[in-house]
């Protein structure tokens, strides 16, 4: 009989204790989220973005002590903060040929960087750029262009470090063409600012540079706001 008992009220005490708050249920998935977050299951595309703004950047990092998210509205300029998963899946839509209406931002977090993606189209299709900006003096300190299917020994030339290492250092300009593709065989200019194209691909090295002029200047006023 004694026994009984006990077992009755170790079921009581059980039972009282699955009664959760809701609001206790919503915090704990909340902390388990965040735990996740912090893992090797990270979307590749936000590891891809965390090595490129930090290449310290390891698998028992958290991410939110590194990255703040956010979306820019490209049709009426508003920043607001997102997750994550929001942030990766803008991004991955960069990939495609069409015209995203919002762009991802990740700001490092206790710095002035910022990565900026921006999207064009070259010869074969899509292509499109990370590039890691100071949002005060506005001088790009990393760039990496990838392509969709530029095509081998020509335009994919886009993502090798020879054409990348051209942008490097430059000071964007928010309200004019920051780079100019240089046509003549001799330098133009010494300011820095002219790019020399991909031999037998001009379309792709027209997309490139075109594509970073228009698509730093979509982030306009975030920048000027910083």
């Amino acid at each position: 009989m004694e026994k009984i008992k006990i077992l009755l009220m170790i079921m009581v005490v059980l039972g009282w204790n699955c009664k959760e708050n809701p609001k206790q249920t919503e915090q704990k998935n909340e902390a388990v989220k965040e735990v996740i977050q912090t893992t090797t299951d990270l979307p590749e595309t936000i590891k891809e973005i965390a090595l490129f703004a930090s290449p310290t950047f390891t698998d028992s990092t958290k991410i939110q002590d590194l990255i703040i998210f956010k979306e820019l509205n490209t049709s009426s300029g508003t920043i607001s903060n997102i997750d994550l998963e929001r942030a990766g899946e803008l991004y991955k839509k960069l990939a495609t040929r069409g015209q995203a209406t919002s762009l991802p931002i990740f700001e490092v977090k206790e710095t002035d960087l910022v990565v900026l993606p921006v999207q064009g189209v070259g010869f074969g299709g899509a292509i499109w750029a990370k590039v890691l900006l100071d949002k005060k003096t506005l001088e790009i300190k990393n760039i990496a262009f990838e392509h969709k299917a530029e095509s081998e020994g020509y335009g994919a030339a886009v993502s090798e470090k020879t054409f990348e290492d051209q942008f490097l250092g430059v000071k964007i300009n928010l309200e004019e063409d920051t780079f100019t593709l240089q046509k003549a065989i001799e330098k133009a200019n010494d300011d820095g600012h002219f790019i020399d194209g991909i031999s037998s691909a001009t379309m792709t090295s027209k997309g490139a540079v075109s594509m970073l002029n228009e698509g730093l200047r979509k982030y306009g006023g975030y920048l000027k706001g910083n």
